[in-house]
């Protein structure tokens, strides 16, 4: 008997933890909702959220600001939002560094399990290129070369454990090709030595380089993943040449601090989802250089532990470790 009753209370406390979380997910939002970008005004991160918000405004009926935390390669603004109240009001969006930091760092204030995935934002390539006076005439030519001559070609990244630097470590890897890497400050002075000829390879994000490779002062070898980008289909991708196991795809995406009811992370991410899926939202993210995904809160997380693992193995492998 007492087992029994153990049972209907067990079930009678599910029922009323699921009606609770239920009623809260019809109430929210009642507030000002809160994005947090781990980054400075005015990189692609900050562009993303900001028209996240704006579309967000129109579409929940509540203000949805977004806040810069930046500073520690992202981690200030992400340990904010962990230690922040799971209520739905506090957003992370977030880039690549969330899933490597974990391995980059020896002490790091929060962990993956901090947060959950609501949703898979957008995509973009990274690309590699050559200066002017590395006299590539194409991918195959930079294997060849460098597997003749290890080390006779350095590359440059906006810094190290980068989603550029990273991507080229795993390339390294899997085509047997030595490179040293040199890290920059930044996309500017990367693109200043590369236009300089002070470096011959430069990897960084397609749609900051466009502009440059359309005005033929460096060269596009090919996007840093197995497929072409939607968003300019004429730059080659490593599966052109047969390496298709490595994806160095950067993204945004969307989390909330764990213990956020699993109503608010629905409804968020159905809010999200419909934003993505507005044509002139998708149109304005094309125009910035990024691919808009979408997906489900249980996809993102998947994709992300992929990720996670993914790169821990090549920053493990590279013994990179960023102070």
């Amino acid at each position: 008997m007492c087992k029994a009753r153990k049972i209907i209370f067990c079930g009678l406390l599910c029922a009323l933890s699921l009606a609770a979380s239920a009623a809260i997910g019809q109430a929210f939002p009642s507030k000002t909702i809160r994005i947090v970008v781990p980054y400075s005004p005015g990189g692609g991160t900050d562009t993303v959220a900001r028209l996240m918000a704006q579309r967000l405004t129109q579409d929940l009926g509540q203000p949805v600001i977004v806040e810069n935390k930046p500073g520690a390669s992202a981690n200030i603004g992400t340990e904010f939002v962990a230690r922040s109240t799971p209520d739905g009001y506090t957003i992370l969006v977030t880039a690549p560094n969330f899933t490597t930091s974990e391995a980059l760092f020896d002490k790091l204030s929060w962990r993956f399990d901090d947060f959950i995935p609501v949703i898979h934002l957008v995509r973009y390539a990274n690309v590699l290129v050559a200066a002017p006076e590395a006299k590539l005439a194409n991918f195959s030519d930079m294997i060849t070369r460098l597997k003749a001559a290890p080390g006779s070609m350095t590359f440059g990244s906006a810094g190290s454990g980068s989603n550029s630097h990273l991507a080229m470590e795993l390339l390294k890897q899997r085509a047997g090709i030595s490179s040293e890497h040199v890290s920059y400050k930044g996309s500017g002075p990367l693109k200043t030595d590369l236009l300089g000829n002070h470096i011959l390879l430069g990897a960084d994000g397609l749609g900051g380089m466009i502009g440059l490779i359309k005005s033929g002062q460096v060269k596009a070898l090919a996007v840093l993943a197995p497929k072409r980008t939607l968003l300019w289909p004429d730059v080659p991708s490593l599966g052109d040449y047969g390496i298709s196991d490595v994806d160095g795809n950067g993204w945004y995406g969307a989390l909330v601090p764990a213990g956020t009811p699993a109503a608010v992370v629905a409804k968020l991410n159905a809010a999200f989802a419909a934003v993505l899926s507005s044509p002139a939202t998708r149109e304005h993210l094309m125009t910035i250089g990024v691919e808009p995904v979408g997906g489900s809160s249980e996809a993102f997380r998947a994709y992300l532990l992929g990720e996670r693992s993914k790169w821990s193995g090549v920053i493990s492998s590279a013994k990179i470790k960023v102070n």
